[in-house]
């Protein structure tokens, strides 16, 4: 009977447990489903993994060429971490990394944003694989030791432990002395013995800690390769490239997984998994096994980065088609050599925004009373070359973008520490953009207040000088002044506009 009871209660708890997850399994599939297409919460006040969002986009960015890149001046003039902000809906560590990423480049090279499009479609389109996709990605958290996997994979051979040889010694003489020492019960080799696995266990003990951390990275690595593999077989999306680099990764999973539930063991106070550690760990063979894994993924980096950045861009991607559907309007762009041309345009970060429609067939100069939006207007064009060329979405009811760079000198601040005034660092804000201005990609250049750091006399001397040269440059230079001057003395090479 009392056996019988404890059968039953077993059974009970079993069961409870069963239907307790596949309650918080469909509850947690409900609020995704649910929250598609509503607006991200938090700005970049509240958002406290900034640093680490970065991390993937600084490793790469040395790959990327340098006309191509967003600059750090560009990002934080137009506020671009609260654009990232708006629409991070990202359910994964990696997804998180590779938008950020994402709004740093603007390739010139088309293709990959009709593939990145299809995926966005495929999303938006099919809500149930959606949904399994994002439950599987939520699986892989964001957890700040998972962020620095990208770093982990670029320092790969630094990450190998400095004793490897000398482990392998002495697992060497270990596994000779132990049996000879049972077998002779010789005192001599019965003190080597214990000496050595005293010595191994010393070993084990100093190294396992530094050891445990790196082996985190390798454990959120796996999840990463064993996700891509989920969705790579799940979802009717062209894959092979990804298909063919697990393949070559499955040696890897198989030697961390053996690692991962040794762990798990262990962490769960399993008795039997304790011991087994301690004995595994006089032998030496975690290190030994975490040195192998080392060398075999320094020749699979590229192909563990492409299954990164697979996971990241599915995950990007519903994001994007959140964000899509969290707009009032939105359009695809469509791209040209130079035309440059927006109807009903707004500023992503404003509520009720009011729309502007324009055509830009010459370099502009708008002027305007104050509090007009003169700035918000060249901020918002900015902002939507940014995102066309980035994730194929703007915030207007239809754009046609020039395939451009994008620079600007908008919110120039002074530097008390490096002992720059304010006009110092606008002057250097605008070198860069005659610098890049004689490029062979175009480059759109987006101006406030143009040299507002000094007197009027030299300021209008010099704005005329700088954007008289720009004029004549690959270029597209759209300026908000109040120096009716300009205006007047650039009318022919800019047109004038006003709000």
């Amino acid at each position: 009977m009392k056996v019988f009871i404890i059968l039953a209660l077993i059974i009970a708890i079993t069961l409870i447990s069963f239907l307790e997850r596949v309650a918080n399994n469909k509850r947690m599939k409900l609020q995704l489903k649910e929250s598609y297409g509503k607006k991200a919460d938090g700005s970049i006040e509240e958002f406290d993994r900034r640093e680490l969002a970065a991390l993937y986009y600084n490793v790469i960015k040395k790959t990327i060429p340098e006309d191509e890149l967003l600059d750090d001046i560009t990002w934080d003039d137009l506020e671009m971490d609260n654009i990232f902000c708006r629409m991070n809906t990202t359910k994964s560590f990696i997804g998180e990394q590779v938008l950020f990423a994402a709004l740093h480049r603007l390739p010139k090279e088309k293709n990959w944003l009709y593939e990145r499009e299809k995926i966005i479609k495929y999303y938006d389109e099919h809500p149930e694989e959606r949904v399994e996709a994002q439950a599987r990605l939520l699986q892989l958290r964001k957890e700040d030791y998972n962020y620095y996997i990208p770093v982990f994979m670029d320092t790969l051979e630094s990450q190998r432990l400095p004793f490897t040889s000398l482990c392998r010694i002495l697992q060497i003489t270990l596994v000779l002395l132990m049996p000879a020492a049972v077998i002779t019960m010789n005192p001599v080799l019965v003190t080597a013995a214990a000496a050595n696995f005293l010595i191994n266990i010393a070993i084990y003990a100093m190294g396992k800690n530094k050891y445990e951390l790196l082996l985190e990275s390798l454990y959120a690595m796996i999840r990463t390769v064993k996700t891509a593999d989920v969705l790579c077989c799940a979802d009717d999306l062209e894959c092979m490239d990804v298909k063919d680099n697990l393949k070559k990764l499955e040696k890897v999973k198989k030697l961390v997984s053996i690692l991962e539930r040794k762990k798990q063991g262990s962490v769960a106070g399993d008795i039997l998994a304790l011991i087994y550690d301690y004995i595994i760990g006089a032998f030496l063979w975690d290190f030994t096994i975490y040195d192998k894994l080392i060398r075999l993924l320094s020749g699979r980096q590229r192909e563990f980065m492409q299954v990164y950045r697979y996971v990241g861009e599915l995950d990007l991607s519903i994001a994007v088609g959140s964000f899509r559907r969290s707009l009032p309007f939105w359009c695809e762009p469509e791209f040209s050599e130079k035309q440059f041309s927006m109807e009903g345009i707004c500023h992503p970060l404003i509520e009720d925004a009011v729309e502007n429609s324009f055509t830009m067939e010459k370099n502009m100069i708008l002027t305007g009373s104050n509090a007009s939006g003169k700035s918000t207007f060249v901020k918002a064009a900015a902002i939507n070359i940014i995102l066309g060329q980035c994730i194929h979405t703007c915030t207007a009811r239809s754009m046609v973008l020039p395939n451009a760079g994008v620079l600007t000198s908008m919110a120039v601040r002074d530097d008390i520490l490096s002992g720059e005034s304010y006009y110092i660092k606008e002057i250097k804000y605008l070198q860069r953009m005659i610098e890049k201005s004689s490029g062979e990609r175009m480059v759109f250049c987006g101006i406030d207040e143009i040299l507002r750091g000094t007197n009027t006399m030299e300021r209008v001397a010099a704005s005329i000088a700088i954007l008289s040269y720009l004029c004549e440059k690959n270029c597209m230079v759209m300026v908000a002044t109040h120096d009716l001057e300009l205006a007047t003395a650039l009318d022919g090479p800019c047109d004038n506009y006003y709000f």
